[in-house]
């Protein structure tokens, strides 16, 4: 016989109900067939009164799989029967957390959660359910939902996070076939936190209790304390690997947050301080930097103008050094400079690298001296450069003597004396001339004599001129000496010779002197010169086409003395051009010839 219970408001009422059916199933007069099924099992006991009754005190909403097939139900506020009967108790099944349980951090957004299922029947796990919430299950972020498996771990979908830590609860209930185990729930759960890490901030002082150091700008601090904090609050930091000018490795280095850079590893230059933090979870942050520009070097001086000694013949010079500094930079605001102990304003040129002063009052005659300081951007000074130069704007004064003051002289070679004075400096050069021009000639060093300077080789007053240098470049005025020349030297005329062209390779010259008791001596081309001899004429054969000279020259042994003196020569020796060949001539213009006067002694 079927029972069918009704939905009764009133719980004793359904209590009665429920008992006057048993009571009917178990001791009526008419028994009925009863309904079994392998998918439920109710709790049975005996009443005081005797007879077996079917109760279930454990099922709820939560517990209560579903009417097993061609069966009615009888339910309640707080219960769930099934018609029929078993006689086979239920024993609810027993899940133990086995994982993510202990409120690490963890940075696998995808965490494989695993549990132990116990049945005391021994019936095996049909179905799970796992929940994961992290606001303690008011929502969840996921449901696995009723999952048909024998398998005690599940991995979660994706679930959301952040550097800070989310901390994450979850719960899991199993199933033997016949009820629920109820949830287990992990308490303490875990956190888990995104694998990108923020990186540290960085920063630095010149002590522990010092002042800051700027990043990127140049200071004079190469023991910095750097010191430094994790951004993120709530992730759990393991510690801190560091290095300077490379990239941290994979060993922590501190469990603190502050360095003190020892004074024998930086040197001057761009350092940088590289800095990454790991967390409990293994992961490592992006790598922090801090820049630090150290120059604790002065600046580099150079070379300078005018050098050190130098005789200069301006009193406005270009007064120039040499600095560089290739780290903080030359500072054109701190830029010591005096002359003659008196401050000048120098300003400084960057794109040549020079401290430059050009005086807008004239310096003094004689020595002056320089001294020099510079500094950088940071302040570090050089020591004291010092040097000195002379200036000399005014020129030599000085004399010239041509043969000890002697009136007239016979020889186109003279003795000449010089005299030079400098009021700053001395003389240091001196250029000589006959004709006062000083367009061809030469600068020599200074000498007080000078022998045999050859005059101009024509009878009458000659004159010799002089100026001098002195050893800044300053010029004397022009000075000059005069001296009555009387030439005794013979004078030479050839008097005949070739055609200015011709056929001939055969060439016949003729000469004489304007004096008796001459000798000469001549020669053809490029040759050297003939000896000395009486002969007034001379021939050539063989010569070759193409144009030719002669020269022959006289000379007298005016004072008797067995030999030719240079002043006994003709200073100008006769010259004759021809052509051997074909063709036109242009014949050279005859030179004119010097105006001699003659005497005879």
């Amino acid at each position: 016989m079927g029972i069918f219970i009704r939905n009764i408001k009133h719980v004793f009422i359904e209590a009665a109900v429920l008992f006057i059916a048993v009571f009917f199933i178990f001791t009526g007069n008419s028994f009925a067939t009863l309904s079994s099924s392998e998918n439920y099992k109710l709790y049975t006991a005996m009443p005081d009164s005797g007879g077996a009754s079917g109760s279930s005190s454990s099922y709820n909403s939560q517990n209560s799989i579903g009417a097993p097939l061609g069966t009615s139900v009888v339910t309640g506020t707080d219960y769930k029967i099934y018609a029929g009967l078993l006689s086979t108790m239920n024993s609810i099944p027993e899940v133990s957390i086995s994982s993510h349980n202990d409120g690490d951090l963890i940075d696998d957004d995808t965490p494989t959660l695993t549990w132990e299922y116990v049945d005391k029947d021994e019936d095996a796990q049909v179905y799970y359910q796992i929940q994961i919430s992290k606001d303690n299950f008011i929502t969840t972020v996921a449901d696995s939902g009723l999952v048909e498996s024998n398998q005690s771990s599940f991995t979660a979908p994706i679930l959301p996070t952040e550097e800070s830590a989310i901390s994450y609860r979850w719960r899991v209930r199993a199933h033997d076939g016949y009820d629920y185990s109820g949830w287990e729930i992990a308490a303490s759960g875990f956190k888990l936190a995104t694998g990108a890490m923020d990186a540290p901030v960085i920063w630095a002082r010149v002590s522990p209790s010092g002042t800051d150091i700027p990043a990127k700008l140049w200071q004079g601090s190469a023991t910095p304390y750097m010191y430094w904090e994790y951004p993120v609050t709530g992730a759990k930091i393991e510690g801190y690997s560091y290095a300077w000018g490379d990239i941290p490795d994979d060993t922590l280095d501190t469990q603190g947050v502050s360095y003190q850079t020892p004074d024998d590893i930086l040197e001057d230059g761009v350092r940088v301080f590289n800095l990454m933090a790991a967390n409990t979870a293994g992961g490592w942050s992006d790598m922090a930097s801090f820049e630090i520009w150290i120059d604790r070097g002065v600046p580099v001086t150079g070379t300078y103008s005018p050098s050190d000694g130098a005789v200069i013949s301006t009193d406005a010079p270009n007064i120039s050094i040499g600095v560089s500094d290739d780290k903080s930079g030359v500072n054109p605001d701190d830029i010591d400079m005096t002359i003659n102990k008196t401050d000048v304003g120098a300003s400084y040129d960057k794109t040549a690298q020079r401290v430059v002063y050009i005086p807008s009052i004239p310096l003094s005659e004689g020595n002056n001296v320089v001294s020099f300081k510079v500094g950088d951007f940071v302040g570090n000074k050089t020591s004291s450069l010092v040097w000195s130069f002379i200036v000399d704007t005014k020129g030599p004064t000085g004399s010239i003597i041509i043969n000890n003051q002697d009136a007239v002289t016979n020889s186109v070679f003279v003795d000449l004396t010089f005299s030079a004075a400098d009021s700053t400096t001395e003389a240091a050069s001196m250029s000589i001339s006959n004709d006062g021009v000083f367009d061809t000639e030469s600068w020599e060093n200074f000498s007080a004599k000078k022998s045999n300077w050859q005059l101009q080789a024509i009878s009458g007053t000659r004159k010799v001129y002089v100026k001098f240098k002195d050893t800044a470049g300053n010029e004397s005025q022009i000075l000059n000496d005069t001296i009555e020349l009387i030439m005794i030297a013979p004078d030479t005329i050839i008097t005949s010779g070739p055609s200015l062209l011709t056929k001939s390779t055969k060439a016949l010259f003729t000469f004489k002197s304007t004096v008796n008791n001459c000798v000469f001596r001549w020669k053809f081309d490029d040759e050297e010169w003939s000896d000395w001899t009486k002969n007034t004429s001379v021939s050539k054969d063989g010569l070759q086409e193409g144009n030719h000279y002669f020269k022959v020259q006289a000379a007298r042994d005016v004072n008797d003395n067995g030999k030719i003196d240079p002043d006994e020569i003709d200073p100008v020796p006769e010259e004759r051009t021809w052509t051997i060949g074909d063709g036109v001539v242009d014949p050279d213009v005859p030179k004119k010839r010097p105006f001699r006067f003659w005497k005879e002694e």
